[in-house]
């Protein structure tokens, strides 16, 4: 009886470290650029713009917005989102290449060849704590992925956002991960946001991308978190009505010039 018991806690040892093992490998290590797929580009009459992203996009939070917003200014034109909640870059980017099947697969909007594609991502990797190389690597293989297809980019800035106030109200287990990550990924830097953003900006220039996406200055809605929490939710990491407004607006303007412009 003895041995059995030794035995079952040993099973149970192992499945746990194995467990655990893969939970941090998946949760660190950088994705490979995944190899590209077949596109049939379809002659349109209007302009096509997708969104992709964490839950900022989700249950199309920004559509109605930038569609009438781009009326207003005489653009015909379509909107198609998908976005996951809680997703970060990895996962947005390895969303498109997931089948169709899978809920959150945004493949489906890189087959419909929009004009456009904004991405809003980076607000769970830098809560997460997971590294501004990890979200900068990410990002760069979304923007390629983008380019490949002919379809522009549309990057929004890593938001300026309640990160410190978001971790704190986390439960202690959580909150005590975050900042442990911190260590390891951040030097301890929990408000890592303009080391994100900075560490993006220098992998841009060095891969010679910045100059083929289109940037939305975050700091033209919110340059202080502490000075615009009226245009988040409480939980300070998600924007409220007002707040997506803003957005939604500030993109809608720079998509003009850039859509005029051709």
């Amino acid at each position: 009886m003895r041995e059995k018991i030794k035995k079952g806690l040993l099973t149970i040892v192992a499945v746990f470290i194995f467990a655990t093992s893969y939970y941090l490998i998946d949760r660190f290590s950088f994705e490979k650029e995944f190899p590209y797929y077949e596109v049939i580009v379809n002659n349109k009459d209007f302009f096509s713009i997708g969104v992709i992203g964490d839950s900022w996009v989700a249950r199309k939070k920004l559509d109605t917005l930038l569609h009438e917003g781009l009326l207003e200014k005489g653009i015909n034109n379509k909107i198609i989102s998908s976005g996951q909640p809680s997703a970060r870059s990895k996962l947005i980017y390895q969303n498109m290449f997931k089948d169709s099947t899978n809920k959150y697969s945004s493949k489906f909007l890189i087959k419909k060849h929009p004009d456009y594609c904004i991405v809003i991502a980076g607000v769970n990797d830098a809560i997460g704590q997971i590294g501004a190389n990890f979200y900068s690597h990410h990002m760069i293989l979304i923007i390629k992925n983008l380019l490949y297809y002919n379809i522009k980019p549309v990057i929004v800035e890593l938001p300026e956002f309640g990160i410190v106030e978001h971790i704190n109200n986390k439960n202690t287990f959580n909150r005590m991960r975050y900042i442990i990550s911190s260590k390891f990924n951040n030097k301890g830097e929990i408000d890592n946001i303009k080391t994100y953003r900075k560490n993006l900006n220098k992998l841009l220039m060095e891969e010679k991308l910045n100059d083929k996406i289109i940037f939305i200055d975050f700091d033209n809605i919110c340059s202080n978190y502490e000075d615009c929490k009226d245009i988040f939710k409480k939980d300070g990491a998600h924007l409220n009505e007002e707040g997506n407004k803003l957005l939604s607006e500030n993109i809608v303007n720079v998509l003009t010039k850039q859509i005029l412009m051709r």
